[in-house]
């Protein structure tokens, strides 16, 4: 299992990166901006449905999304 709180992190700087706020990018993913900033603070798991979802939007594979986080011990 992949680190969670690295995946929400990731998908926080590649939002950054695009200038797009937590409220658009939530739209877009079709989840509530609650949810969307508890996954980028780490406190929920980002569901392989929302990777997904998150990984064509900013047109990247799922293991560019995951490359480089470490596994959980």
């Amino acid at each position: 299992m992949k680190n969670t709180k690295d995946i929400g992190f990731r998908i926080k700087k590649l939002r950054e990166e695009r200038n797009i706020s937590q409220e658009e990018l939530a739209v877009q993913l079709s989840i509530s901006q609650s949810k969307l900033s508890k996954i980028e603070n780490g406190h929920l798991n980002a569901s392989l449905p929302l990777m997904i979802a998150t990984c064509n939007l900013f047109n990247l594979s799922l293991a560019d999304l995951t490359k480089d986080i470490q596994n959980i011990s």
